[in-house]
């Protein structure tokens, strides 16, 4: 089922923009106004969409711009403390907690899961190392799990039973259940569930105040709905490893922080500033696109028709062959 959101980064209900202007040709502050107005505002009414967010960053300054609603019976405006789940966005979070356990020695991409979840060792799934399950090149794990698996135990008997249908490392084929495991086995090296990871590591060190996997019941007045095609609210469903894969929520001005975090790790603490810096190393390259962990990269200036290719339903699919970047 198709649902309509309320907008928010990337493919995620929330948009979020860093430009680069030469100088003198850099637009105004109500320029950017007009500019966000002219080419979002319409969207609302052409996809019947509540309410959103965009914000733009240019040249390190931060813009932020509301529209519509965060919850239609309430007639709540969206504001800067509207918070609003961010989808597969999540994914950059899970890659970030990756390079920061790998930095502070907790893992390394080369091992496998199984030596840190043992239910798995010796098991297919424990040929896979955990570069391969963060770039989705593990094999064949498809886009979700099936919808009968539900409990941890499912979802270790899900793991123990998988098997390999291409080479690994060979073919990307774009995976929850792939940085879900990657994320429960970041969360299993450092002993604490991946929620906390999250929560009170990886959020602070960002310097992000309104970031949640589990949003806070003293906050739940901002948590933003979406509406499904029956204009009925709703909000995301518990799923299994779903916190890695696409449970985090958050506000504008925390992804903004977050892009200005990405823009310029060097202004940031080293521990966050390595973590960082290794979710930027493309490590595969998918056609136009470079694999890195959770990120996709492209060489700039990309296309349009480059964007959509890279979004196609091949890419997020089915399996791509890869080449690997040395």
């Amino acid at each position: 089922m198709r649902f309509k959101k309320i907008s928010c980064l990337l493919l995620s209900p929330l948009f979020i923009f860093s430009t680069s202007i030469y100088a003198g040709n850099t637009p105004k502050d109500q320029e950017i106004k007009k500019l966000v107005d002219q080419n979002f505002k319409p969207l609302l009414e052409k996809y019947d969409v509540p309410g959103m967010a965009v914000g733009v960053i240019q040249n390190n300054k931060k813009y932020e711009m509301y529209y519509g609603l965060q919850s239609v019976q309430d007639k709540k405006a969206v504001n800067s403390s509207t918070i609003f789940e961010l989808g597969s966005v999540s994914k950059l979070f899970t890659a970030t907690a990756g390079g920061y356990a790998k930095n502070k020695g907790k893992i390394s991409f080369d091992d496998t899961p199984g030596k840190y979840w043992k239910e798995l060792k010796n098991t297919p799934i424990d040929q896979v190392n955990l570069l391969q399950l963060a770039t989705y090149t593990s094999g064949n794990l498809a886009l979700q799990f099936p919808d009968e698996v539900k409990t941890d135990q499912q979802v270790l008997t899900f793991f123990k039973d998988w098997k390999p249908k291409n080479s690994i490392g060979e073919y990307r084929q774009y995976s929850n259940p792939s940085i879900g495991l990657f994320g429960k086995v970041v969360a299993l090296s450092m002993n604490k569930p991946f929620d906390q990871v999250l929560e009170k590591t990886i959020f602070p060190a960002l310097g992000l105040k309104h970031s949640y996997v589990n949003v806070p019941k003293t906050q739940m007045q901002n948590y933003a709905f979406g509406y499904n095609q029956e204009n009925q609210p709703i909000r995301v469903n518990p799923g299994p490893l779903d916190a890695p894969a696409y449970g985090v929520k958050s506000t504008l001005p925390d992804m903004l922080s977050f892009i200005h975090a990405n823009l310029n790790p060097q202004k940031y603490p080293a521990d966050i500033q390595r973590a960082i810096n290794e979710t930027h190393q493309g490590r595969y390259q998918v056609n136009t696109m470079y694999q890195a962990l959770g990120w996709g990269e492209f060489s700039y200036p990309a296309t349009l028709q480059t964007l959509l290719d890279s979004n196609s339903e091949q890419i997020v699919m089915k399996p791509s062959k890869v080449t690997a970047i040395s």
